[in-house]
């Protein structure tokens, strides 16, 4: 462990033998993990008598790293991983019930928390920790209320961002620590001393807040602690519109004039500024993929000039965004330029999760690119072989992009993390960055600055980095939208963007260098003091986006159009300005305008085909046909008798169950690892360990089939395959003509 870690264990063990529960509230990256662990082997080795398990609850993206840690640093330790189907569930309870099952350490995720609530307050625990703990911010969640009875003899929070929107959310943390203390009564008092909405800021009560944390929490970051971790470099480029973005903005400020609607138009606004083609109609019927996809967006011609760059150089991305929608229009783009990614949203299930995140992380990856979405993928999860973030676009909360960012700036990373944030210049986006600043703001104030130095350079450090937020907030109210018009945007290379940026970033910076070449007392008394005028200036009034300003103007709006009929207006003026207008169906050019609607529709799923010899003994013969997927077999290959095969009405292949633990797709969390060239599949617990001699979601001899990718697995060459390649050269090469005939027929089939 690093002197700082050992640090935070002490600070642990101290408040663990003064009864305290406590916050660990070390920046994203500093190993919260480990220290957690370690506070847990402490115990162990310095309390006697039998102790109760532990329970850690934490995002299901992190729950892989909690095993994978807690297995190398405590093998002693039986740590139990609580998640799954509800007969999994199940299994595991009768499991503990019975004896059968174990354990010191159990991990889970809130979602099985909730599921199973009724069943974890019925047993004693320990430790109850917390991870990501901000998930409890809100205290009308299912989740908070769940939580806020449960029994534990102690308690544990561990977020690198336990202040985030307001006071009310550090409130809600704070009752989860010490319910008696912080009741219901005194939620008032914490919101009424930080309200955007209203305009109401404590600074005192703030300063109150900061000394209770330093009680409680202990935390440090990055900048302060002795770590080989190189620094990141931020830029907030600012691109125009592009005319389609330009246009439908303008539209939807014209069509709505009812006040209930306005977060749906703000919303609109937003998806405008990632892509129009996110809006309902927006998207050319039938739907392509072409250049017009990235035409359409400013954004996205920003990514293609910054990934045209980068690539090339061997270095892997990060792309997070909102919007799983927007995340489906950049797989789009990933297919038109051919770029190998992954992707990772709520949607995806643990074993794809963990399974990306690993081909990601190895030193010859699949990927280049990992496309994210902000909330489900910015927890806890290590993928230090990217160096450059790109943040499509910006959360309310600016805590979310934090974590997002440290997903590539943490212990492990040697290259400097650049990070560009995407902001579309004098839109609804642009106006954000005022009121992210103020929450920004309130984080610094709170949770004081992160240098562990004297008072008095600790005071100047605070000041210089909250000058630093006031200092970088919005240009969206100015009536002087300057910058790069679009047609040098389009013309110009990326670095030439990246430098307007960054000379917009000096220039608001221009009153902190002015500074320069004076004393350090002259510069401390100047800093003090413009901290306090920027500071009423920040905290005077409600700090609010308007949704009808655009470009420094307020657009009225005369008539109401529904979004398909402004989808026809940009039809008729995309006709105008003669574009072309053929597209190709099926090898053929037709013009979009002659085709139906029935001609954009999704064609339904055949039925596959099977494949025509034994997974087993790579033999044909009298064949049973897999229910499930392309696979056939021998019954007696299978272990099975033909009388057993009649009687049964379908069947799956072994390649529907683990070799080891013999549990289905659902049991082992929604996926498995099936072998290209033997009948074995693992889930991945019992997937052998070192780095994974991936293939694909999709075979080419399947494809031939009809049979595509499928979420629920995902194919490799398993170990035992690449020792037999190495001493059976025959069947190898066998297996290699047909691979190689399959990847022929399939693009004869596609030119």
């Amino acid at each position: 462990m690093k002197d700082y870690q050992l640090h935070g264990l002490s600070f642990l063990v101290y408040m663990y033998k003064n009864g305290m529960n406590c916050i660990l509230g070390d920046e994203m990256g500093l190993g919260k993990t480990l220290q957690t662990l370690s506070l847990f082997a402490w115990i162990k080795e310095n309390m006697a008598g039998l102790q109760d398990p532990h329970l850690v609850i934490c995002p299901l993206s992190v729950l892989p790293s909690w095993l994978a840690e807690a297995e190398r640093w405590i093998p002693s330790f039986q740590t139990l991983r609580f998640h799954g189907q509800q007969s999994e569930r199940a299994r595991l309870k009768e499991g503990i019930r019975s004896g059968e099952i174990r354990f010191d350490i159990c991990v889970t995720t809130y979602e099985a928390f909730v599921a199973e609530d009724t069943w974890f307050k019925s047993r004693r625990w320990t430790y109850c920790v917390l991870d990501e703990g901000h998930r409890i911010k809100n205290v009308e969640t299912n989740v908070a209320a769940r939580l806020q009875n449960f029994g534990s003899l102690y308690r544990l929070i561990l977020t690198g961002t336990p202040v985030q929107n307001n006071l009310v959310e550090l409130w809600g943390i704070l009752r989860w620590l010490y319910p008696t203390v912080f009741t219901a009564a005194s939620e008032r008092i914490f919101k009424d001393a930080f309200d955007l909405t209203r305009g109401l800021y404590s600074l005192p009560f703030l300063k109150a807040v900061e000394k209770l944390l330093a009680t409680i929490m202990l935390r440090r970051t990055k900048a302060n602690v002795e770590l080989s971790v190189p620094p990141r470099e931020e830029l907030t480029v600012f691109v125009p519109m592009t005319e389609a973005q330009r246009f439908w903005t303008y539209r939807l400020l014209t069509r709505m004039d009812m006040w209930k609607k306005l977060m749906n138009l703000l919303m609109q606004l937003r998806k405008t500024c990632d892509h129009p083609y996110m809006l309902p109609h927006a998207e050319p019927e039938p739907y392509s993929i072409g250049e017009h996809l990235v035409a359409s967006s400013s954004k996205l011609i920003a990514v293609d000039k910054l990934l045209a760059d980068i690539l090339p150089k061997g270095e892997r991305v990060l792309i997070f965004n909102q919007w799983t929608s927007m995340l489906d229009l950049l797989e789009d783009f990933m297919a038109l330029r051919k770029i190998p990614y992954a992707r990772l949203d709520g949607s995806t299930n643990r074993p794809r999760r963990t399974l990306d995140i690993k081909l990601f992380q190895q030193e010859k990856s699949p990927y280049q690119v990992f496309l994210i979405s902000t909330r489900a993928g910015g927890l806890g999860i290590n993928l230090t072989k990217a160096s450059t973030v790109i943040m499509f676009d910006s959360d309310w909360n600016p805590q979310n992009d934090l974590q997002a960012i440290a997903r590539a700036h943490r212990i492990g990373q040697t290259k400097i993390v650049k990070v560009y944030r995407l902001i579309c210049r004098g839109s609804v986006e642009d106006q954000m960055l005022d009121r992210i600043r103020r929450k920004l703001f309130l984080s610094v104030k709170v949770m004081g600055s992160d240098n562990p130095s004297s008072d008095d350079q600790n005071s100047a450090l605070q000041t210089s980095e909250l000058l630093d937020i006031l200092r970088k907030g919005s240009s969206a109210l100015s009536q002087n939208i300057d910058g790069i018009d679009f047609a040098r945007f389009l013309e110009a290379p990326i670095n030439e963007i990246l430098e307007a940026s960054r000379e917009r970033d000096n220039a608001r910076c221009a009153k902190l260098k002015q500074l320069e070449g004076e004393t350090d007392d002259k510069v401390d008394h100047k800093l003090l003091a413009d901290a306090e005028e920027e500071e009423q200036k920040l905290l005077t009034g409600v700090a609010q986006v308007q949704s009808r300003l655009f470009e420094g103007k307020v657009v009225r709006q005369p008539k109401r159009n529904s979004n398909k009929d402004i989808a026809q207006e940009w039809h008729e003026l995309q006709k105008r300005s003669r574009t072309n207008r053929i597209v190709m169906v099926d090898g053929m050019e037709m013009i979009a305008q002659h085709m139906g609607p029935e001609a954009a529709g999704k064609r339904t799923r055949r039925k596959f085909e099977s494949d025509d010899w034994c997974i087993h003994c790579r033999d044909g013969g009298e064949l049973v046909l897999c229910n499930n997927c392309p696979r056939v077999f021998h019954a007696e290959c299978y272990g099975l008798t033909r009388t057993q095969v009649k009687q049964v009405p379908s069947i799956s292949c072994s390649q529907h169950k683990c070799v080891s633990c013999k549990r289905s797709t659902s049991d082992a969390g929604g996926m498995l690892f099936r072998c290209r060239t033997c009948p074995q599949a693992f889930c991945e617990d019992c997937l052998p360990e070192g780095d994974i001699d991936a293939i694909g979601d999709e075979l080419p001899e399947f494809a031939l089939l009809g049979y595509g990718a499928n979420s629920t697995a995902y194919y490799i060459h398993c170990i035992d395959c690449n020792e037999r390649a190495q001493t059976d050269r025959k069947w190898w090469s066998t297996w290699q003509k047909e691979i190689q005939e399959a990847k022929e027929k399939l693009e004869a089939l596609y030119r």
